[in-house]
């Protein structure tokens, strides 16, 4: 039975040349990138892909062609098979898409405690970035949250629920509705 999508992960010290690297195996066996994430996290570079393959491409060649490529640029990768119901986002198709920043002194906590506000709420979060602000006079944390609120979910609530989180961490927590365009 032919594969539908590998999920592949990949994680190593950053250095030029890494997404070029994994990209050009995939290229070369037909696969299409239909969705990724790749950051940098202190000196470490990781990389989540959704991939398709091409007619022709076998999965035990992708994978030890990756292998080497990851050998070579000192990654560790492993690869899922997925499919159907694993990809599909239709459930979050009429969520409307926020912007949720956090700023404040850096504790213990703070991720913990804003993601429980939003999964007690059924809030899905599509994308995380958070990173320490070295100053002086203390670190200061900052985390932004793309999250998809779902039409049953009352704003007024959640901002009520957000502005409680904000005081008991003694942050600044910001909600904020990213425009769609509507045909």
């Amino acid at each position: 039975m032919k594969w539908e999508h590998l999920v592949i992960f990949a994680v190593g010290k950053d250095r030029p040349g890494i997404v070029a690297g994994v990209s050009k195996v995939l290229y070369q066996l037909g696969c299409n990138i239909e969705d990724s994430s790749m950051t940098i996290l202190k000196n470490q570079f990781a990389m989540i892909l959704i991939v398709a393959p091409g007619p022709e491409t076998e999965k035990g060649e992708l994978g030890a062609k990756l292998k080497e490529a990851g050998q070579e640029l000192g990654l560790r990768i492993t690869l899922n098979e997925v499919g159907g119901e694993e990809l599909d986002t239709s459930m979050w198709d009429q969520a409307q898409r926020y912007i949720l920043t956090v700023f404040g002194a850096d504790k213990t906590g703070i991720v913990y405690k804003v993601s429980r506000t939003l999964a007690e709420r059924i809030i899905n979060i599509a994308n995380v970035k958070t990173k320490v602000i070295t100053r002086e006079e203390g670190n200061i944390y900052a985390m932004i949250l793309e999250i998809d609120i779902p039409p049953q979910v009352d704003t007024k609530e959640l901002q009520e629920a957000l502005e409680n989180t904000a005081k008991e961490l003694d942050v600044d927590i910001n909600l904020r509705e990213i425009p769609t365009a509507r045909m």
